[in-house]
């Protein structure tokens, strides 16, 4: 038994690799002539960017890869005779199907740190280096402020003559919640601070502070002048914009600092599907590593036929990466945009194929 599980996972891995190598070689080719076009790009840009882009690409190559290596890889056991053989030796189609659901789930599980951390990384090395190489900044959506959510869900960065704290900003109502500013002077001492439930973008530099604490003359020996505030107009030098792209650098955080800064928009009532989404995609794009593995294993139930030719194996694949990143991806935009729920958004179309496996293998009661 040892053997034949040796021979199914060295097929199943020898098409899974060649398959993620010519995938990565084609979207790779397209990043690099798409650079190419852009005449400010250097090569040496492009080159480094590529390398920043490449956990990503991963991300939609691995459940492919996944199909692809089950699908050909029980067709060349067919088309030798070997499954035939497999089956006639005493090895179940059930000990086949776990045995491709185990190596199915191994790739999830190592997708799942690519997508959870390593890309996460690459995205934040993209904005460091945004500045200095023209294909990084050209694609970079980040800030050119620094920023770094904590577990305690503050955002911070520096100003030109303050440092700046909030918790969240609401895209859709222009709105800073949870917000801290500490003033300094020419000599860097700690001169005022200005702390503020909320503040709404008004016009042009102007912000309307919603129940606040404003303190003056910290920087002399004298007592500090607190002022409370139930609503005051205030200026701030950061834009609308600057917002936004700090926002978009949330797409930094690793895994679990992206659930906290959730658990941040939640506890301030702002919509949280979009970065929820971003959330539960990364559990799902595993999870679908593991059914799409599964899911050509419909093959075991007529291991003597052989009218599943290379071409024809060839076509189902392109058709069915095409009609599922679509689907997906379509998916994927109502649940950010809070049109269907975040869980039917990213765990909806692996469901479907989940549902249809447990009726097919039902139906087939060989399996047992």
């Amino acid at each position: 038994m040892f053997t034949i599980r040796k021979l199914i996972l060295k097929e199943w891995l020898t098409f899974f690799l060649g398959s993620v190598f010519i995938l990565v070689m084609v979207l790779s080719l397209g990043h690099i002539l798409t650079g190419l076009l852009k005449a400010t790009n250097e090569l040496k840009s492009i080159l480094l960017d590529l390398v920043l882009e490449l956990p990503t690409f991963l991300i939609r190559i691995f459940p492919v890869s996944c199909l692809v290596a089950s699908l050909f890889s029980i067709n060349k056991l067919k088309s030798r005779n070997e499954l035939t053989a497999i089956f006639a030796s005493g090895f179940s189609r059930r000990q086949f199907v776990l045995c491709i659901g185990t190596i199915g789930a191994f790739v999830g599980l190592t997708l799942f740190f690519i997508n959870g951390y390593l890309v996460p990384y690459t995205k934040h090395k993209q904005s460091t280096l945004s500045d200095t190489h023209p294909a990084i900044a050209n694609k970079a959506k980040t800030s050119s402020v620094s920023i770094n959510a904590l577990k305690s869900g503050k955002i911070w960065f520096k100003g030109q003559d303050y440092f700046f704290s909030y918790s969240s900003f609401d895209g859709n109502s222009n709105t800073i919640f949870d917000l801290n500013l500490y003033y300094y002077d020419k000599n860097f001492k700690f001169s005022e601070q200005v702390t503020a439930n909320s503040a709404k973008f008004i016009e042009g530099n102007s912000w309307l502070l919603k129940k606040g604490l404003h303190v003056t003359n910290l920087e002399n020996k004298t007592f500090p002048e607190p002022s409370y505030f139930h609503d005051k107009m205030f200026q701030l030098k950061e834009t609308i914009s600057d917002f936004k792209k700090i926002n978009a650098d949330i797409s930094t955080l690793n895994i679990w600092r992206l659930y906290d800064y959730i658990l941040v928009l939640r506890t301030n009532g702002i919509n949280d599907s979009e970065y929820f989404v971003t959330f539960l995609d990364k559990f799902s794009s595993a999870f679908t590593c593991l059914i799409l593995a599964i899911l050509a294993s419909v093959a075991l139930f007529n291991p003597n036929r052989r009218n599943s030719s290379f071409g024809s194996n060839i076509a189902f694949v392109l058709t069915f990466t095409f009609i599922y990143w679509f689907i997906y991806s379509y998916f994927m935009t109502l649940g950010q945009t809070s049109k269907i729920p975040a869980i039917a958004a990213t765990f909806g179309v692996p469901s479907v194929f989940v549902v249809y496996l447990v009726f097919y293998f039902i139906y087939h009661r060989k399996l047992r």
